[in-house]
């Protein structure tokens, strides 16, 4: 199962050229104009990656605006990357992500125009998205903390985040059941998200000889890290070679998914053989 973070989206150009902003970026650029001794606070806290505080506190400087502020960014239109197509050629039933954009319903468009069904797309997760473990016959988007339909409402701060996550079983059980059913593999993900980190740290602790999962990761990462995300969290790293634009990545996940297309037929033509027995 594919968990996709900001480096998918910041792959992609937007029609005005340019990458969407990450975290980082975003909460820096939204400091101008306020205050300036509120502004070094903020931007402390943005250099110790504090950033759901940096969020809460931008958020009440804002107000009203902060909706637009984030449709501004992350409602831009952008044609969908080498790494997004390569992603949706992997053709997993259940991709989640923490992106606001529209660019992975976009890339999954271009690629299943033909088909017969659109992907069912969630916002945050609501009760039925635990049909989502059953329902074999669709795919699905869960875009776990918001999208840009409702902007108003997106997870992006930290009581947005205690609210819809830290103290939301349903968020939390959600979570837990895919990765004991699923193996997750993580792209264009920091391991930044405190609430991810917080699951991941108790499903590791709770089912110590359960599934690993995995994680593309450039090269030049902290071995430390590394370790630490194996150890604390059963979780692999996948190293590639970032050459400054990770142009290397979506050729590798193209070829996992030329893989994992021999290795279906090949379970496909054992099972008929076995039919036939």
């Amino acid at each position: 199962m594919l968990f996709l973070g900001a480096g998918v989206s910041s792959s992609a150009l937007t029609r005005a050229g340019q990458r969407m902003k990450g975290w980082h970026t975003f909460l820096r650029d939204a400091c101008d104009g306020i205050e300036s001794a509120v502004a070094v606070d903020i931007n402390k806290m943005i250099d110790e990656r504090d950033y759901l505080l940096a969020c809460e506190m931008l958020q009440g400087i804002h107000a009203d605006n902060w909706p637009r502020l984030i449709m501004a960014e992350y409602g831009q239109a952008a044609e969908p990357s080498q790494l997004h197509k390569a992603l949706i050629s992997l053709d997993q039933r259940i991709v989640l992500t923490t992106n606001f954009d529209k660019l992975l319903e976009a890339a999954w468009e271009n690629k299943f125009g033909t088909s017969t069904h659109y992907p069912i797309v969630l916002t945050g997760i609501p009760d039925r998205a635990f049909s989502a473990l059953k329902d074999y016959s669709r795919r699905y988007i869960i875009k776990i903390h918001g999208s840009t339909d409702d902007a108003d409402n997106v997870v992006f701060s930290r009581s947005q985040y205690i609210k819809s996550a830290f103290a939301n079983p349903i968020y939390t059980d959600f979570i837990d059941s895919l990765l004991l059913n699923y193996t997750f593999l993580f792209v264009g993900f920091s391991m930044d998200d405190p609430a991810i980190i917080s699951l991941m740290e108790e499903y590791s602790f709770k089912y110590g000889k359960s599934r690993s999962h995995y994680i593309f990761v450039p090269e030049g990462k902290s071995e430390k890290v590394m370790e630490i995300n194996k150890r604390l969290r059963k979780l692999v790293s996948i190293t590639y070679y970032s050459g400054g634009d990770h142009a290397k990545l979506p050729a590798l996940i193209t070829e996992l998914s030329t893989q994992m297309a021999k290795r279906r037929n090949e379970i496909y033509a054992s099972m008929k053989v076995e039919n036939s027995l």
